[in-house]
């Protein structure tokens, strides 16, 4: 109902009613459509598309400021939805009954794990495959900007890969700060245990096979001046079904800027079965109210700050201009 009530209030109230969303617009959209000035979707949508698609934020932790926002998408039968088309625009929703668009921007569809299978041999010998994963479990990600805390709302005009058009629309919390380490801060110099301090590999990474990202500590690493990048994700006890694709990703950058970017992936338990979490998470992740997020991976420049951070089904695409900007010099 609330989805549905969204709907009514961003795309029809001002227009005097659900009926008033139809027109003589086809509702296309055509490269022009993805403009970066504001859009009111109530203007040119007919009322036929809404309900074809639905869109479901993948993130949680929005804060006053600039923001990677990610968000999915389905069809009507709720069936993930990658290969879309999508155009996001976010509204004020201050006043619930006069919802103002604010900004709008084209998403960037962000595949963890999809596209060609190919072999990785880890440090050890092991053989890994990645890629070809669910071509449509994806994300769509927009880089965003709020200017208060309160009540936000995106809609998302979206073109399915079969042709499909649709529209959908949902509200979300934008709190006054970060809830757990974010972007601008300085990077919690964690003592995370490496492949160095246990006897078996196993013992901190749930992978099969673990990945080649436990060398480093992050204490060492901001001592350094080094960049880093730190993947938080747990691939055999992952709330979602991202965990192992975003390790994946982040190995796939590790081979192109290892010798400039230091890589660490740190798991959310130290010890599942006793619901032991690590003390890194806890640093790093770990809300007010004792809740947490994963996967999350989290980039931190040389001077110690943490310059980039992206919630949920992330990919190399979405990343890797942070990464190279780091591995280059870049500060915050």
């Amino acid at each position: 109902m609330l989805r549905r009530a969204l709907v009514i209030a961003f795309l029809c109230a001002a227009l005097g009613g659900l009926t008033a969303c139809g027109g003589d617009d086809d509702g296309s959209l055509s490269g022009s459509d993805f403009a970066s000035e504001p859009r009111d979707p109530a203007k040119n949508v007919p009322a036929d598309q809404i309900g074809k698609v639905n869109v479901i934020p993948a993130g949680s932790d929005w804060y006053v400021g600039e923001n990677n926002f990610v968000f999915g998408l389905t069809n009507i039968k709720d069936e993930p939805q990658g290969g879309a088309r999508a155009i996001a625009t976010f509204y004020d929703l201050r006043d619930p009954a006069n919802a103002k668009p604010v900004f709008t921007a084209e998403a960037v569809q962000s595949a963890p794990g999809v596209g060609k299978q190919v072999q990785h041999t880890h440090s050890g010998g092991e053989i890994h495959l990645h890629g070809g994963q669910d071509e449509n479990r994806v994300g769509y990600y927009v880089t965003t900007n709020f200017t208060y805390a309160g009540q936000w709302g995106i809609a998302v005009e979206a073109e399915l890969k079969d042709g499909t058009k649709g529209v959908d629309s949902i509200g979300f919390t934008v709190y006054a700060k970060p809830n757990m380490a974010a972007t601008g801060q300085p990077a919690p110099k964690s003592d995370n245990l490496t492949k160095y301090d246990v006897k078996e590999i196993g013992e901190i990474d749930s992978g099969s096979p673990p990945n080649d990202m436990h060398e480093v500590k992050i204490k060492d690493a901001i001592a350094a001046g080094r960049p880093l990048v730190v993947v938080f994700s747990t691939p055999a006890f992952c709330t979602s079904r991202f965990c192992g694709p975003v390790n994946e990703e982040v190995e796939v950058l590790r081979e192109r800027y290892k010798d400039r970017v230091d890589f660490v992936h740190i798991e959310i338990w130290r010890d599942f079965n006793k619901q032991l979490m690590n003390p890194t998470v806890k640093e790093w992740l770990l809300w007010p109210d004792g809740s947490l997020r994963e996967p999350i991976v989290y980039l931190v420049d040389k001077k110690g700050v943490i310059y980039d951070r992206w919630e949920g089904p992330v990919a190399a695409n979405i990343m890797e201009e942070s990464v190279k900007a780091v591995a280059g010099g870049a500060t915050r």
